[in-house]
């Protein structure tokens, strides 16, 4: 493969003044076929992207939360069809909202028709929203964000998809069923016998392997402080390098096997990566809160949704078949595999809002250039 050319794109992408910097890379069911870092981990600073540059993956944390609930379901701990109180006691299911005043701040809910599946949570059916996304949420919202006690669900379970807190929900599960924190057990059972070392809930003790979050200003980029560390949840928290996230990506490619042991039943891979909400769509989701993130651009209403993954039934334009499946974290981090070619990429910038029109762009490039090396297309 000749990766210059895939170089060539991505530091343009920098020069061009579209991203402060970004690390990408690719693999085979093998192994890593590129891994590249262009740009600046932090503006006004010296500091360059580099392969083992450190990210805040965001929600690219669900994917993992939701292979530590399916190891658990194949061991018979859970039944993902189980009502969620059922699994977890101390659950006090939302009612679903009927009106909101926004005015006055006040709303009106009413008993859901049915119980919360687990089923529901993994795959945003659930009826969870959140801040971001919804209008009625974010003027609610206090200083800190709710992620496991809604004051009601948008919609009824299992009527629609809708982004939210659904897998810091579910993600409870995990210590209550294993006996271990969510951080013990990522370690445990996922992250160690991947040889993902760069990844945990906590940032590297060398700041300068970690990137800033950046935002734009008339002058350029500039980095901001570091958020406040939060206790591990099940939506988002995990830090970890772009080569980390594509060994986890290559044991979905094989199956669920990795380094000679079968990280994940290949059964429970089948089920993730398939779709598992029906006649449902995984629609577009748009923004309440552009300072955070612009609509998911991403999503046309043509996907479906795993446990965790969106999952395309058409082949992009860029070069991912139909069957390919991916999801991101808000400060632009992008996977994707697809298993009819053997491939899965990693996209992670540091910038906010999230799904900004630049960000998109260096990723689709990405793709083409990507697809083109490999001689999936002309």
């Amino acid at each position: 493969m000749k990766r210059s050319d895939l170089d060539c794109l991505l530091r343009a992408a920098v020069l061009d003044g579209g991203v402060p910097g970004v690390v990408a890379g690719a693999t085979d069911r093998s192994g890593l076929v590129y891994l590249g870092a262009f740009g600046s981990a932090a503006a006004g600073t010296q500091q360059p992207m580099r392969p083992e540059t450190v990210f805040r993956l965001a929600s690219m944390t669900k994917l993992v939360t939701s292979i530590a609930v399916l190891q658990l379901a194949a061991e018979g701990r859970v039944d993902v069809d189980a009502p969620f109180g059922r699994c977890l006691p101390e659950y006090r299911q939302p009612p679903v909202l009927r009106s909101f005043d926004f005015a006055q701040r006040r709303y009106e809910t009413q008993p859901a028709r049915r119980d919360v599946t687990v089923r529901d949570l993994l795959t945003h059916t659930a009826g969870y929203g959140t801040w971001f996304l919804n209008p009625e949420l974010r003027v609610l919202a206090g200083p800190k964000p709710e992620y496991y006690n809604a004051p009601f669900l948008i919609c009824e379970p299992g009527s629609r998809f809708q982004y939210g807190t659904s897998t810091d929900v579910v993600g409870q599960l995990v210590p209550a069923l294993s006996g271990l924190r969510l951080d013990e057990y990522f370690a445990q059972r996922i992250l160690t016998p991947l040889g993902m070392r760069d990844t945990a809930y906590v940032a590297p003790a060398d700041t300068t392997r970690l990137a800033a979050v950046h935002v734009r200003a008339p002058t350029g980029f500039v980095a901001q402080p570091p958020e406040p560390p939060e206790a591990p949840r099940g939506g988002a928290g995990l830090f970890g390098t772009v080569a980390d996230y594509l060994a986890l990506l290559r044991m979905l490619l094989n199956g669920g096997r990795a380094a000679g042991r079968q990280v994940l039943d290949a059964d429970a891979v089948a089920a993730l990566t398939s779709n598992q909400i029906g006649d449902l769509m995984a629609v577009r989701q748009t923004t309440a809160a552009p300072e955070r993130t612009s609509d998911f651009a991403f999503m046309d209403g043509t996907q479906k949704f795993g446990f965790g993954v969106m999952i395309e039934t058409h082949a992009r334009q860029s070069g991912r078949a139909a069957g390919s499946y991916a999801w991101a974290g808000i400060f632009n981090t992008f996977f994707w595999v697809d298993p009819a070619a053997g491939i899965a990429a990693v996209v992670c910038m540091q910038l906010s809002p999230f799904c900004t029109p630049a960000s998109l762009a260096v990723c689709d490039a990405f793709e083409a250039e990507l697809y083109r090396q490999l001689g999936f297309t002309a």
